[in-house]
């Protein structure tokens, strides 16, 4: 995975290189959790099959294969959620409920962007996968 952040507040996961891979749409509304550790740090984050605006149940895209080093990160995906933990580790101390965007193409998702954009707190966990960070 890698992870763009611009303001301490603008997040994009990237599961998939998106030059090689043709946008075919975004499933706005989102129901997430953004996951915390006891220090503060972001360690990940909880998709729900949910949608944000209506709570209308919603059949989750694949994720797919994850094209960027996962370092000691875990995806795992069932009906009800997709678990993202950027240290399989990490314990989850904390989570704040707020919606995201996925960006899928036909290998799956490619990029998740949570939404309202919120100060995403300690970075500590997610510097293995920070491309980009401005301010």
């Amino acid at each position: 995975m890698q992870i763009t952040i611009a303001d301490d507040c603008q997040m994009y996961i990237y599961f998939k290189d998106k030059s090689k891979h043709q946008h075919e749409g975004s499933l706005p509304d989102v129901k997430c959790n953004l996951l915390y550790d006891s220090l503060g740090n972001l360690i990940g984050m909880r998709i729900l099959s949910r949608r944000s605006d209506n709570g209308q149940d919603i059949l989750l895209p694949e994720v797919g294969e994850v094209e960027f080093p996962l370092h000691n990160a875990k995806v795992t995906q069932s009906d009800s959620e997709i678990l993202i933990l950027f240290d399989a580790e990490s314990q989850i101390h904390k989570e704040v409920s707020i919606e995201c965007i996925l960006d899928l193409s036909a290998a799956g998702i490619t990029g998740i962007e949570p939404m309202p954009y919120t100060n995403i707190g300690g970075k500590e966990i997610i510097k293995p996968f920070i491309i980009r960070d401005t301010q």
